[in-house]
């Protein structure tokens, strides 16, 4: 075990000698913080209206269950409002019914469904002039932080690799790591001692994730499942492809040959009809996407988590036996 803290040591020194490690590892957050400027907020609504302040107490109850709705004193500060540079339509009660105030240039359509609402005041059952279908994306969470989370913490298994294959790169280059074979430590024990640290970066980014894009309420227990499934991911990437390279740039450049997997497994689960799906089995981030979209959701349960994160472990350690003499072979 002390071998292994030592090689985990030598590593942490190097990497925060070149800031790799803290790269790394703060990548994934400065990632999730930009992603979360872009994220607008769930409780935000398509109709934000402005009313005056005497309105009847129904009608502006009716208007708060629908849209977003501010009060003014007069007239002239509600057309004051509307003018302004948000996309913000007035409403006032007349004898003859309602009056929609409007600037003229909003950027979405406002008006069809304000007239609809307002129409629709007082009525009970009003039949709705369109066909409704409810989908989960943009409902419980905005489509941009559901799927943009979810990607990005599948993501974190490229960070983990990237650490782990430089790790390797800079041993060959320094011309250490045919020393293993005459130094009283065991391959195993080297092997462990490398893939540690990229198999803690995944888990460390996509908790870090988690908490800055505001997933709350979401099972731990099954995420954690879910996010150490993944980890184990980076470690095959990691020696997969370190092995393979003596120089850290065409090393990264290698590292591209894993986006593919990835973003294929990713937006093919998100777009391709339910019978096509089978052809994504193959790849563990599929799973780790359908588990991790669940989880999001709070959709999941232990039983798909488990199976999911199974199925991870089993496609990893197939794709482990298949290169492990050619990892074995590198490592001379």
């Amino acid at each position: 075990m002390n071998k292994i803290w030592a090689i985990i040591g030598r590593d942490l020194r190097s990497g925060t000698r070149d800031w790799l490690i803290i790269y790394l590892s703060l990548a994934s957050i400065l990632i999730a913080l930009l992603l979360r400027a872009f994220i607008p907020s769930v409780g935000e609504s398509t109709q934000n209206l402005v009313v005056l302040q005497d309105m009847s107490p129904g009608l502006l109850s009716y208007l708060n269950d629908k849209a977003r709705v501010s009060q003014v004193p007069h007239i002239a500060a509600l057309r004051e409002r509307v003018l302004r540079i948000d996309d913000v339509l007035g409403v006032l009660e007349t004898d003859q019914g309602f009056e929609i105030v409007r600037q003229g240039n909003e950027n979405i359509p406002m008006e069809a469904p304000l007239r609809f609402i307002l129409n629709s005041y007082g009525r009970d059952a009003a039949p709705l002039p369109m066909q409704i279908a409810f989908s989960d994306v943009g409902w419980r969470l905005s489509p941009i932080k559901l799927e943009g989370g979810a990607l990005l913490i599948i993501f974190t298994t490229v960070f983990g690799g990237m650490l782990i294959l430089l790790n390797l790169v800079e041993e060959k280059m320094s011309n250490t790591l045919s020393a293993i074979n005459v130094a009283p430590l065991h391959r195993s024990q080297f092997i462990i001692g490398k893939g540690i640290l990229g198999f803690v970066i995944p888990i460390i980014g996509g908790i870090s994730a988690a908490m800055i894009l505001g997933f709350s309420g979401i099972n731990i227990g099954m995420f954690l499942v879910t996010i150490v499934a993944i980890a184990f991911i980076s470690i095959i990437i990691g020696f997969s492809i370190g092995v393979l390279n003596n120089e850290p740039i065409a090393a990264i450049s290698s590292m591209k040959m894993v986006y593919f997997p990835i973003l294929a497994s990713i937006f093919g689960a998100m777009f391709l009809p339910s019978r096509w799906l089978p052809i994504l089995y193959w790849s563990p981030f599929y799973w780790a996407y359908d588990s991790m979209r669940a989880i999001l959701l709070q959709e999941a349960s232990w039983g798909q988590v488990s199976f999911n994160a199974a199925v991870i472990l089993a496609l990893t350690g197939i794709v482990f036996m298949l290169l492990r003499k050619k990892i074995q072979h590198g490592l001379q």
